[in-house]
């Protein structure tokens, strides 16, 4: 369950929060005027977002998607670095 917190205590309180979010890998919805403004997250949990977001630019992504799931449940797996430097080679 991500925490959400207004952004007064985000400024208050800034490395609390970014500690916390390093050393939990839980969200931090931060409101504004009482509504969703932003979200901190983790590098990690940001490098994935774009990632995902990258592949899902292509059009074929569902096929792709199918293909990594069969791949996944044979054991056959990639670490996200060998992946991103197999891509920064093409």
């Amino acid at each position: 369950m991500e925490k959400v917190i207004p952004i007064s205590d985000l400024q208050a309180k800034a490395k609390k929060y970014v500690d916390q979010v390093k050393e939990t890998d839980q969200p931090v919805v931060i409101t504004q005027r009482g509504r969703a403004a932003a979200v901190l997250v983790s590098y990690d949990t940001f490098e994935g977002f774009l990632a995902t977001r990258d592949e899902m630019s292509y059009g074929d992504w569902a096929r792709r998607l199918q293909r990594a799931r069969t791949e996944s449940r044979q054991g056959k797996r990639v670490t996200l670095d060998a992946y991103v430097k197999r891509r920064a080679r093409r």
